[in-house]
């Protein structure tokens, strides 16, 4: 079937890596620079997150790859890293050349042409009338296979000898193009990647990037440590804590007959915008009535309620639940704020969480409101010295991130939304589109996923971006749950009950 398409579409794929030999590191002409530990918190440093920038437009792809070589190459030259283990203390760490040679391999780049309409290749890509509600897509693994080479190494510990940071494939077709992006997330969150490519595409524009932030310093507030906080506020239940030895492993307990017991089933969840501010008005009237004041409830936080909400449709017990929801520190810190944080690619997470319980009768407005206290409380001063904190020594102490107490559930919200707010392909188009005399940007959707092949993808949704028409959202559970939230929107299309 595979050269039957292959056949049909005309595919033209072409190879552009150019690997230089293997000599011996020599140490004089090498950087060798430190990763922070709060871009090692596992599983972080296995994890390669792939993007999907869908552009409705055709891309030059020749100016594309110039224009990623002048960045790294004269500009902001850590792209052109290798993350390697250190041969003193096994720790990871960023092995840059002072200078590069031609040779050298600052991306791993490949293209291919597809000469037919993008709508033909995956069902995912069709978008849906925001008047017909909730629509249920394939899922995000059907766009990575169409859209991801099949030699990509999925995760960091696939990765061949000497890989770079970047991996990028052009696809393009007759009406569109995708950019697919891998970057090892240990380098970079995804306000990261937008800030490169928003410098990719100012260097197509004859500008010069933002002044690089990070280059060898730990740029994330660092001044208090772990020891300098009371214990109150580094083991609360249900935040990310220090947890004792051999705690981890009554954690996992509480999920593994549920993964025994039900298959897991997949889909990019559409959310209509419209419905969505409708619950965020309809709830915060409710909030405001019950605890006196404006919860501040965002189109986040609401999110973040259906999505947990959905995840437990078909438990009939209630459960508690640690609830929490990934937080970038960008425009927050004062390290990070305009114009520096344009220059900074490496992550800037911490992750604010809440525990109560759950059961049918909880409502959206209660999680998105606990959620939204939680975000509130992890972005003082406090709370992000504490986060940090705990992280570092978490990492010190080899414990993962997952935010759970032993024989409880968890749920953890991601939201990619704010990265794409200003990222802009326009200049890489072939053909540029006119209106009233301007540079009319180009549209894009922008898909993905990041964790590691052997993580259950029920317990964690991703909400990729937004459009003028709604919500692209990754969603998993089991086949009973998902069954359970279709029988439910049937009767309720705009869950104005929920």
């Amino acid at each position: 079937m595979k050269a039957a398409r292959t056949d049909r579409f005309h595919r033209r794929r072409q190879r552009l890596i150019i690997r230089g030999p293997r000599n011996p590191v020599d140490w004089d002409k090498m950087d060798t620079i430190p990763i922070p530990l709060t871009d090692l918190i596992a599983p972080i440093p296995n994890i390669r997150t792939r993007t999907f920038f869908i552009v409705n437009d055709r891309l030059d792809v020749d100016a594309l790859r110039n224009a990623l070589t002048d960045l790294i190459r004269n500009h902001w030259r850590k792209l052109g890293a290798r993350v390697v283990r250190g041969t003193q203390n096994g720790q990871w760490e960023y092995h840059l050349p002072k200078t590069f040679d031609d040779e050298y391999v600052l991306f791993n780049w490949t293209s291919e042409d597809t000469e037919a309409s993008i709508g033909t290749v995956t069902e995912s890509l069709k978008r849906p009338s925001p008047g017909s509600g909730i629509a249920f897509l394939q899922p995000i693994d059907d766009v990575d296979s169409c859209f991801r080479p099949a030699d990509w190494p999925f995760e960091q510990k696939d990765d061949p000898a000497d890989a770079p940071i970047l991996y990028v494939h052009i696809r393009t077709f007759t009406d569109a193009t995708v950019v697919a992006i891998s970057m090892l997330h240990v380098f970079g969150d995804q306000l990261g990647l937008a800030n490169i490519v928003k410098a990719w595409m100012g260097i197509l524009e004859g500008k010069t990037p933002p002044p690089f932030l990070g280059y060898d310093e730990e740029v994330l507030p660092h001044d208090k440590a772990f020891e300098d906080f009371p214990k109150r506020d580094t083991h609360r239940k249900g935040w990310m804590r220090v947890r004792r030895y051999g705690e981890y492993v009554f954690v996992l307990l509480g999920f593994i007959l549920e993964l025994i017991l039900y298959a897991e089933e997949s889909h990019i969840i559409f959310f209509p915008l419209q419905m969505v501010e409708s619950m965020r008005v309809r709830t915060s009237k409710e909030l405001e009535q019950k605890y006196g004041a404006d919860p501040g409830i965002s189109h986040a936080d609401i999110l973040t309620g259906i999505l947990t909400k959905f995840a437990h449709m078909y438990k009939t017990s209630p459960v508690t639940v640690s609830l929490s929801q990934t937080v970038n520190l960008r425009g927050r810190v004062p390290q990070l704020l305009s114009p520096a944080r344009n220059g900074y690619i490496h992550n800037a997470l911490i992750y604010a969480s809440s525990r109560y319980r759950h059961s049918r009768s909880t409502s959206v407005g209660e999680i998105a409101y606990l959620n939204r206290q939680a975000v509130n409380e992890t972005l003082t001063n406090k709370g992000s010295d504490v986060g940090l904190a705990v992280m570092r020594e978490m990492v010190k102490r080899g414990q993962s991130l997952h935010i759970c107490e032993p024989f409880e559930k968890s749920y953890g919200v991601t939201n990619w939304c704010g990265a794409w707010k200003d990222v802009d392909f326009t200049n890489a188009a072939k053909t540029r589109e006119k209106q009233g005399g301007e540079t009319r940007s180009l549209g894009m959707l922008v898909l993905g996923h990041g964790g590691e092949r052997k993580t259950p993808k029920r317990f964690h949704s991703t909400v990729m971006c937004k459009t003028n028409d709604g919500y692209w959202v990754d969603f998993s559970t089991s086949r009973k749950g998902m069954k359970a939230i279709k029988d439910y929107i049937a009767s309720d299309p705009a869950l104005e009950r929920f």
